[in-house]
């Protein structure tokens, strides 16, 4: 079977690269000024408007005996997000979350109609109350702060990678680290699924995952190149040959990490009953997917490129030094 080359592909991976970073860039601006937002911002980075309902056991039982009762009232709002806390010996409580842009005043009406449901006996235990919650640029700055501490972890590992490997190396580390990153916050934007807190945590892991693949990739090409069975090769295609020796084990950790999210990730929708416990998980599988294409092909790719461009450096340099020394014996 023909080995697929992705040295020979760079031009191809940098377009669809660049062409997919700049629209999830253009999306994200857009929505940036249309949509309150570059992301599509949870409850810990956006505002919002809640219903919040206390009931007591002393006439509801359970949330189920009182659930029909809010529904009934409320059924004119969609809400975007439910919550049920209980305690079997008091009563407990639901939290109805409703986009900021809904109206406070109809939202008001429906609450008082809700009320008068819930205390016929005017006991004053079971009340429902509105509420607004304001979060004040929260996801941008706690974005911003992210991206400075991923920023000086990036060059401590190319300063690491210097070491152990070469400028190359370090080069081609550093552009993957920035390549997956920029492919995960592009595929946020344009998907616009909810980002939340873990988006923070998700970034960290995209990056470190670059840095594991990179490490597992150099360090098998480090190997052939040291290999004399290579010593007559070209280095792009020992670089090629390198990436297709590690490609199955990058290919088999992603998919049992992408196996692991969706098992965890129907876990939490099953157990929350809410569909938006998906979205973390979603999250994490976009950013499982920018690290499959970037480890599996725009890494190699490039790492190739770079070395190439590096060895003719060299071995330019190395002609004029030549050249150098014969000029200087004749003066």
């Amino acid at each position: 079977m023909t080995k697929f080359k992705v040295c020979s592909k760079i031009h191809l991976f940098i377009i669809i690269s660049v062409l997919f970073i700049a629209i999830g860039m253009a999306v994200g601006t857009a929505c940036h000024f249309c949509a309150n937002g570059f992301f599509n911002y949870g409850d810990e980075f956006s505002s919002y408007k809640c219903v919040t309902v206390t009931y007591y056991t002393s006439e509801y039982k359970d949330a189920d005996a009182i659930k029909p009762v809010c529904e009934q009232a409320l059924k004119d709002f969609n809400a975007y997000e439910v919550s049920y806390y209980s305690d079997n010996r008091m009563g407990g409580e639901i939290v109805y979350k409703y986009s900021i842009k809904t109206d406070s005043a109809k939202l008001q009406v429906a609450v008082d109609s809700l009320n008068a449901a819930l205390d016929k006996n005017q006991s004053g235990l079971n009340v429902a109350s509105l509420h607004e919650a304001t979060v004040n640029e929260g996801g941008s700055r706690a974005i911003i702060y992210t991206a400075i501490a991923l920023a000086s972890a990036a060059a401590f590992q190319m300063i690491y990678f210097v070491f152990r490997y070469k400028l190359r190396a370090a080069c081609s580390a550093l552009l993957a680290c920035v390549h997956n990153l920029g492919v995960f916050v592009a595929l946020a934007a344009v998907t616009r699924i909810p980002v939340g807190a873990q988006f923070i945590a998700l970034g960290a892991a995209v990056v470190l995952l670059t840095m594991i693949m990179s490490c597992v990739l150099f360090d098998r090409t480090r190997k052939n190149f040291a290999n004399e069975l290579y010593a007559r090769t070209e280095r792009v295609e020992v670089v090629d040959t390198s990436a297709c020796e590690v490609r199955i084990i990058s290919f088999v950790a992603i998919c049992a990490l992408a196996v692991a999210v969706v098992v965890f990730g129907v876990f939490a929708a099953i157990s929350q009953m809410w569909i938006g416990a998906l979205a973390p998980y979603a999250l994490a599988l976009l950013g499982l997917i920018a690290c499959f294409y970037g480890a599996l092909f725009f890494t190699p790719a490039v790492h190739g490129a770079i070395d190439g461009v590096c060895e003719k450096a060299k071995k330019s340099t190395k002609s004029n030094v030549k050249a150098a020394k014969p000029a200087k014996e004749k003066a």
